[in-house]
């Protein structure tokens, strides 16, 4: 009689989704008391979520042997793990996430009881994407028995990789005893590259990622790159570094040129107050290199949380695009960012606008993720005027880098944004490493900037 209870409960949860005891009780005919014993005799299979009067029951979902809940922790900057609760898989694809303590920036708004239609967005940027992305699919899909095509991924896929190969995601969360444990011991021996060895192991380490190798993290992004931690004199120093084609043909040349351009905007940012990631230009066997020194990591082997707009616009907003200056005063009406850094944010969107950034989506954009409320705005990266890129077949198109305007209420932002772009240009224009052909669109762009700034600056 319990197993045809039991097996009537789950299948009620089966087609139904989570449902509170009473809700329980009167599609099985029993009552409270009977309710609780059954719920009780289900043991694991059966998941509560939120407290007293307020809970409701889930049926969790096994995902291949791997069990239905795993602890999340968090590494600190200290390199450091932590607990921070734990994460259920339910039937139908729900997740529930159970905090070991107060996490109000997690379970806000609709998820504050923990339950989620999928992977938890906070988890979202741990997925794999982009050129290392593909790679790191590649790599793990058979251990885990999931297609080698990272378009046909499920989230049991993703929570399969995160537990098995998922130690240097970004941020700093780790889902899984073994993940924590394998990030634990990588840090008691890291796998560093001396400073000087860059000229010669940059140039093997783009062939390899060229080649299909899995070389470092899952960070994401669609230009060729590579991820390695470097020892320098002030410790461990974890980078990230894109690369060029050898710039012998006019594609090469000109992504040359695009990387040296965001190693110049980024300079200029900063130049204007406005905090980047650490970037620098090397030069080697026909490429140009753009190494950034990683904003998530710690000279000390520890990490900071980190999540893009892209994941928290999906789980709270849904625009998909939107420019940065419109999307900042949303984030500050609903304390997601502090006034500063909505305007910071906005600022950064009209620079990237203003120097043809064509590639600002909500991923290029991220905040460093505590437990609470409002998330400090990350700094600026993958800054560059995108609309000069080669063409899908190679080839280098003249294109046309339209100003924005403003409208009034967004003069003053602007102004400030359309005088740090005559800036960057300026700096383009006359920078050793540019070809003459960026040279020439640089100060084309600064000439067309300075007659903007006349007539609405």
């Amino acid at each position: 009689m319990a197993d045809a209870r039991t097996a009537s409960l789950e299948d009620l949860l089966r087609r139904n989704g989570p449902l509170t005891a009473a809700a329980l009780g009167q599609a099985l005919g029993i009552s409270q008391p009977s309710v609780s014993r059954l719920l009780a005799s289900a043991g694991g299979r059966i998941v509560r979520i939120g407290r007293a009067r307020a809970s409701r029951y889930a049926l969790a979902h096994e995902i291949a042997r791997a069990g239905s809940r795993w602890p999340l922790y968090r590494i600190d900057v200290q390199g450091r793990g932590a607990p921070l609760g734990e994460l259920r898989a339910l039937h139908g694809g729900d997740f529930h996430f159970e905090p070991a303590h107060p996490m109000p920036a997690f379970l806000h708004g609709a998820f504050a009881d923990g339950l989620f239609p999928g992977l938890p967005w906070f988890l979202d940027d741990q997925r794999p994407q982009g050129f290392l992305g593909r790679a790191f699919v590649r790599r793990v899909a058979a251990d885990i028995g999931a297609p080698d095509d990272l378009v046909r991924w499920q989230a049991d896929d993703v929570v399969l990789a995160l537990l098995r190969h998922g130690e240097d995601e970004p941020g700093d969360l780790v889902l899984g005893e073994d993940a924590l444990q394998r990030a634990l011991q990588a840090m008691l021996v890291p796998a560093t590259l001396a400073m000087s060895e860059r000229a010669i192991r940059y140039p093997e380490l783009a062939n390899a990622a060229l080649a299909g190798e899995d070389i470092g993290s899952s960070a994401g992004g669609e230009q060729p790159k590579f991820a390695v931690l470097l020892q320098d004199d002030d410790g461990a120093r974890a980078v990230i570094v894109k690369f060029s084609e050898r710039s012998s043909t006019p594609a090469g040349q000109r992504w040359a040129d695009l990387l040296q351009c965001e190693y110049l905007a980024s300079d200029t940012l900063r130049a204007h107050g406005i905090a980047t990631a650490e970037n620098e230009v090397l030069h080697a066997d026909g490429r140009v290199f753009l190494q950034s020194t990683r904003f998530d990591r710690t000279s000390t082997l520890g990490r900071r949380g980190l999540v893009s707009l892209a994941a928290l616009d999906t789980a709270h907003y849904g625009h998909g695009r939107i420019d940065w200056w419109k999307f900042a005063p949303q984030l500050l009406r609903d304390g997601w960012l502090a006034p500063d850094d909505a305007r910071t944010l906005a600022l950064r969107g009209w620079f990237g606008a203003l120097i043809g950034n064509s590639d600002m989506h909500l991923g290029n954009a991220s905040l460093f993720l505590g437990d609470s409320r409002p998330l400090a705005l990350a700094p600026s990266y993958d800054m560059l005027p995108m609309m000069l890129r080669p063409a899908s077949t190679g080839e280098v198109v003249p294109r046309t880098l339209e100003l924005v305007p403003p409208l009034p209420e967004q003069h003053a932002l602007w102004s400030e944004a359309a005088r740090m772009a005559q800036d960057f240009w300026w700096r383009v224009e006359v920078h050793a490493g540019i070809s003459a052909d960026m040279s020439r669109i640089a100060g084309e762009q600064a000439r067309k900037l300075q007659t903007a700034i006349s007539r609405f600056g």
